[in-house]
């Protein structure tokens, strides 16, 4: 090879070893950066798998279905009892969605607050604008408004619920009661029993002389009506008689006739179809109305209910007939022996309205021979009244009452219009409607007390949840006082924060999809670089054998001449 063509081709080798060169520093660089790159997606990783989520964990089972929200906190739902949980800022003004900030503009509540308590008319243009703005249905927003506003809900009462009530005098609340009506069809007629026991029962009306006492025109409705309503039983003087008896053999004869006529008619739908009729309209919601309602029943019940058996009785008998207004006892010497039906419901027929309770005639039959032919009276007319002074009476305070419920009618001081009767009115009390009035009025109460700001963001999850971990935003959280406090997120009993494995998966799903893409990249820029690890070896190698060649033609052209 001539000197000139050395000299080219060890220019040649020398430029493409420097770009090999060049060229694996450049990989080199890449697989640095790889390398920060799979830095950054692991440290991402263990930033995920410590990553929490807010929950509402109202029943207190550690379920995770219930993500934290807005709208689950501030609408009304059995998940937050009906008690609203607002989302405050660090002055405590109540942070409102556009919709709920319209309503509170719509109602001209002032976004710094009000200083005293708002009027009932604020309130229902409030409800107006949630009505506007479709947080709330229009049937739904008037029967709120029916309700009387609850203006210390959550201002010192935890009590959120309230009615609408009147008052009424007790012909008035007579009147009304003519929607409550009886089935008596359980009690009266003909009852068989195993082995030859029976009872009857028949419905008896007769007219009362208010001012006398006097009853005239007893009588046998010999039709009975399919219904009768609490009115009529309250205007009119209707009684339930009948006896029992057994038609089997005499041997033994343990057949007990109190228990089958006192039983059926204390088991009567007949009461319970009385309380709740009564509860409908008196029951106001606060406690003292309802222990008076639950004082009333229970005197009822006791006067209307077998007390049980009575082993050690002196009369030698085996019930206790303490609660019975009227008992008497036929002696067997009477008629040969036993005493004819018709003799003991005479017996009751004379007592049965001059008695508040059970009138009861126990015909005695052969000494030691058990109850044959008993007859039963109740005056239902007068357990009406007695349930309603009962509850007058406890309403005025027992001890201090003019009203009594004696065993007998004419010492008895039943309940009149000198009373005033307070009833619920105007007002759909079915469902949960009362329930959602008492909600929206403790919120509107701690918009006018601590004011509000509008955050078009708030009803967005990730959102909500960075601005209270981040303590850019508190819980207000109505606490046992009635009263409600700014906190953190983590002082409120249903929250709670837990693992996000959801976001753990996905994570750890990203970490290994990153991972494999560097993985596949560093293995080309390793098989490059190994490839211009051998190209560069063999330059060295070729440019070092040119180089030889080189040196030694001028080592020969050297000696020539100096020769």
């Amino acid at each position: 090879m001539g000197l000139s063509a050395s000299q080219a081709r060890l220019l040649t080798i020398t430029a493409r070893k420097s770009d090999c060169e060049y060229e694996s520093m450049r990989l080199s660089h890449q697989k640095i950066a790889l390398s920060r790159d799979m830095d950054q997606v692991s440290a991402e990783y263990q930033d995920a798998i410590n990553q929490t989520k807010l929950i509402y964990d109202f029943y207190g089972n550690n379920s995770q279905v219930n993500p934290l929200s807005y709208n689950l906190l501030m609408s009304p739902s059995a998940l937050n009892d009906y008690i609203p949980t607002t989302i405050t800022d660090k002055s405590g003004r109540v942070v409102l969605t556009p919709e709920l900030a319209r309503a509170a503009k719509a109602a001209g509540i002032p976004q710094e607050g009000m200083d005293g308590l708002p009027s009932s008319d604020m309130r229902n243009a409030f409800i107006d604008g949630l009505m506007a703005n479709d947080v709330i249905s229009q049937v739904q927003g008037e029967n709120i408004k029916k309700t009387t506003y609850n203006q210390i809900a959550g201002v010192g009462s935890g009590d959120l619920v309230t009615v609408n009530t009147q008052e009424c005098s007790y012909s008035e609340l007579v009147d009304m009661l003519d929607t409550v009506t009886f089935d008596l069809s359980d009690i009266l007629g003909q009852h068989n029993y195993n082995g030859g026991q029976g009872a009857w029962f028949e419905l008896y009306e007769s007219d009362r002389d208010e001012a006398t006492g006097e009853i005239t025109n007893y009588h046998k409705i010999e039709d009975p009506p399919d219904k009768i309503s609490l009115k009529d039983i309250l205007s009119g003087n209707y009684a339930i008689r009948g006896s029992a008896d057994h038609q089997g053999e005499d041997d033994g004869r343990e057949f007990k006739s109190w228990e089958l006529l006192v039983d059926l008619i204390g088991s009567s739908t007949l009461w319970s179809s009385m309380f709740e009729g009564v509860e409908s309209l008196l029951d106001t919601g606060d406690s003292y109305t309802q222990a008076a309602l639950e004082y009333a029943s229970s005197k009822i019940m006791e006067t209307v209910e077998l007390l049980g058996e009575r082993a050690n009785a002196d009369d030698g008998g085996n019930v206790d007939y303490s609660n019975f207004s009227y008992w008497k006892k036929l002696g067997s010497h009477l008629f040969g022996g036993n005493n004819k039906t018709d003799t003991v419901m005479k017996e009751v027929d004379k007592n049965i309205n001059n008695y508040v309770g059970i009138v009861y005639i126990e015909n005695s039959a052969r000494e030691n021979e058990g109850k044959y032919n008993d007859g039963y009276g109740l005056n239902i007319s007068y357990m009406a009244q007695a349930y309603l002074t009962y509850f007058a009476q406890y309403m005025e305070g027992i001890s201090n009452s003019d009203y009594s419920v004696e065993k007998l009618r004419e010492q008895s001081n039943f309940v009149d219009d000198m009373f005033t009767f307070t009833y619920v009115t105007d007002v759909d009390t079915s469902g949960d409607n009362l329930l959602v009035a008492g909600f929206y009025d403790a919120l509107f109460n701690q918009i006018c007390l601590n004011g509000w700001t509008e955050n078009d963001k708030i009803s967005d999850n990730e959102y909500l949840e960075e601005m209270l971990k981040s303590g850019a935003m508190y819980m207000s959280t109505l606490a046992d006082d009635g009263y409600y406090y700014q906190g953190n997120y983590s002082t409120n009993t249903y929250v709670k924060e837990v693992t996000d494995e959801e976001a753990v998966a996905q994570a750890e799903a990203k970490y290994n999809r990153e991972k494999q893409k560097i993985n596949a990249k560093e293995n080309i820029l390793d098989m490059k670089m190994k490839n211009l690890d051998t190209e560069i070896s063999s330059l060295t190698t070729e440019y070092d054998t040119v180089k030889s060649v080189i040196d030694k033609n001028i080592e020969k052209t050297f000696k020539r001449y100096n020769a």
